[in-house]
């Protein structure tokens, strides 16, 4: 017997094949309230604490879009990434919906841009998910990390780390008013001028986040925050999504960086939760080692804070 037919006929390869592309998973499994906000197709268990996720990119979508290279955009690994971690864990782990999934880190590094190559179809993906769980999931409290590699006809492309903490709505509620200002009722009025840059990474228009700041600080700049916004509002939440502070991370970089330069590397932590209706500052700073150092602050609260890697395209 050869080893390629070995290969075809590894447990791995066979569950590999079995994956299904024709249609999404379940929305709420999600967390998404509309059909084309979700990018999964098809799990299943390669191993223990081992799933293969398919996933499918549209090659062209309201938040994402290819860049000026036709490389599949940065942010559609991310969404897709945290789209597994929440499906694997109520399918797979018997976490309830209803739960909440508070994202702790999550980090993309990008090693092959040109496997990430848009053509004529939509691109389909694989996740091979290592999930390191902690605790009951019918419980309370369950905490995760999930070790995730990004295949792209066959071969790795891109790799992540999620670590998320779920919590039932009691203890949800005790993390949500940790460390908030509930004696400020103002709402923040964001500023109508948008960044100097009209389009930043192929945003344009209301995906444009970021606002020139009242110091004119080129480093420093506030983050606007749109409610109707059909993407990262697309269902109502209590706080500023993590999503929305990454895209808002990734246009300061690359508003940041040397021009033609293409984001390669993202490892983000999320320290608390960002309220609706006071101002948010993000700002961008390079460190010594070439790497730039992004963070989001409301009033003394830092919400997140970001190492991203920008490389010359």
């Amino acid at each position: 017997m050869s080893v390629s037919t070995l290969r075809s006929t590894s447990p791995l390869e066979h569950t590999r094949a079995g994956l299904t592309f024709d249609r999404t998973v379940p929305r709420q499994l999600v967390h998404r309230a509309s059909v084309t906000e979700v990018f999964l197709t098809d799990a299943a268990a390669a191993a223990a604490d081992r799933y293969l996720v398919g996933a499918q990119w549209p090659r062209h979508h309201a938040l994402y879009h290819p860049d000026e290279s036709g490389r599949c955009d940065f942010m559609l690994l991310a969404e897709t990434v945290r789209q597994a971690g929440i499906y694997l864990l109520h399918r797979f782990y018997d976490v309830p919906l209803g739960h909440h999934f508070v994202f702790k880190s999550l980090d993309v590094h990008i090693d092959d841009h040109t496997a990430l190559r848009v053509g004529g179809t939509p691109l389909g993906a694989v996740l091979d998910v290592s999930v390191t769980p902690a605790g009951d999931p019918g419980s309370g409290r369950f905490d995760a990390r999930l070790d995730v590699t990004i295949e792209v006809d066959g071969q790795p492309c891109a790799y992540s780390t999620v670590a998320v903490v779920v919590v039932d709505a009691r203890r949800y509620e005790v993390l949500r008013h940790r460390g908030r200002d509930l004696t400020s009722s103002i709402r923040a009025t964001s500023p109508t001028t948008p960044s100097r840059a009209p389009v930043i990474a192929g945003r344009q228009d209301a995906n444009v986040l970021l606002r020139t700041a009242a110091d004119d600080d080129s480093s420093t700049w506030l983050l606007h925050v749109d409610l109707q916004h059909p993407g990262y509002f697309e269902h109502p939440s209590d706080h500023v999504p993590g999503m929305m502070l990454l895209e808002a991370f990734r246009q300061a970089g690359h508003l940041t960086a040397a021009s033609n330069c293409v984001l390669t590397a993202l490892e983000a932590r999320f320290r608390s939760f960002g309220e609706l209706f006071q101002p948010i500052v993000i700002r961008s700073a390079t460190g010594p080692d070439g790497l730039l150092r992004l963070t989001a602050v409301q009033g003394e609260r830092t919400l997140a804070e970001a190492d991203a890697l920008f490389i010359r395209d």
